[in-house]
């Protein structure tokens, strides 16, 4: 008799450790994840602004950090660091994940229809040139392509908020699509000509 109790007791211990587990993995099945996967493409920006800024500089590079199209701040990069985070060489911070954001933005090396070999690099030290008409920290060296000493002409702050959806340099960043569209423009003959032509 005590070992027929004993068997249902263990019964109906097994029954019950059973129908909690299903209940746990079918309430886990329909929980709301609380942790999507991590996607770069849009939860990184890289950003650019362009002035007199309070670094001595005449840019200033960030990340943005985003999740579920949220804003949740940005982090304030060195150009060095910026190139290594977007070509991969370096993982994304506050992750482990590397992602060339270069390759996914064609942001690499390009021929010209004329023949001319485009190094992308260079548009990183051409950006002043869309805000000044001479670089404010080596007066004389090199022109820029703004119409106005400190700022672009009124047509050329258009056309940057048109084309950019930018409005005030010192405040606002290029960011996102607007950062690596930016880059590639001011390597381009066409759109350096046209953008000097806004008086």
């Amino acid at each position: 008799m005590n070992a027929l109790l004993f068997y249902l007791d263990q019964l109906k211990k097994i029954v019950t450790y059973c129908i909690l587990f299903i209940t746990l993995v079918v309430f886990a099945s329909h929980a709301p994840k609380m942790h999507s996967d991590f996607n770069p493409s849009s939860d990184i920006k890289f950003g650019v602004k362009i002035g007199i800024l309070p670094t001595g500089g005449v840019t200033q590079y960030a990340l943005f950090f985003y999740k579920n199209n949220r804003f949740l701040g940005k982090q304030p990069i060195s150009k060095e660091e910026l190139v290594k985070i977007g070509t991969g060489r370096w993982p994304i911070p506050r992750t482990t994940k590397f992602h060339d954001f270069f390759k996914e933005n064609d942001f690499y090396k390009d021929t010209l229809d004329n023949g001319d070999i485009i190094d992308y690099g260079a548009a990183f030290d051409s950006l002043w040139k869309v805000r000044f008409q001479h670089h404010p920290m080596q007066q004389g060296k090199e022109d820029g392509w703004s119409n106005g000493d400190y700022r672009p002409s009124l047509k050329q702050q258009q056309y940057i908020y048109n084309r950019y959806g930018v409005r005030g340099y010192d405040q606002d960043y290029f960011s996102d699509t607007s950062f690596f569209k930016l880059l590639k423009d001011v390597m381009d003959p066409e759109w350096i000509k046209h953008y000097k032509s806004l008086r």
